[in-house]
């Protein structure tokens, strides 16, 4: 059977965040999260919680009791358009940081815009359609 922290190890990289973004969602140290990885320690259920929460998976799967990862839809929660606007920005500014590119090559700034429009658009739109729910 793998190890508890094998399973977080697993779930972090699917969604593709480093150990101190997965800390800050679950509120808990860096030093514990690495420990948990390294099966130094093992958390306790309350840190189980909060880390299946951060993470959408269930509680069985990071205890090993299922191996169906299933990650449960991460919905905008209680964000706001400001909240957005703000993520929004963020994202632009970190495009127009490091760019993108398409095929290897860099991208124009034409189709820099685009994406970011693009971005923009379907994050508002999911707000609008979380908002009639």
């Amino acid at each position: 059977m793998e190890s508890i922290g094998k399973r977080i190890s697993r779930a972090r990289r699917y969604l593709n965040i480093n150990q101190k973004e997965l800390c800050k969602k679950a509120n808990i140290t860096e030093a514990s999260l690495s420990r948990y990885e390294n099966e130094i320690r093992e958390p306790k259920a309350a840190v189980v919680a909060l880390l299946a929460d951060a993470l959408g998976v269930s509680t069985d799967y990071l205890l090993g009791l299922t191996d169906d990862i299933n990650f449960k839809r991460q919905g905008l929660g209680d964000k706001s358009e400001e909240d957005l606007e703000t993520i929004i920005a963020n994202t632009e500014k970190k495009i127009r940081r490091e760019g993108i590119s398409f095929s290897g090559k860099p991208a124009s700034k034409e189709a820099i815009d685009s994406v970011l429009t693009a971005i923009k658009m379907g994050m508002l739109l999911a707000l609008e359609e979380q908002n009639k729910k």
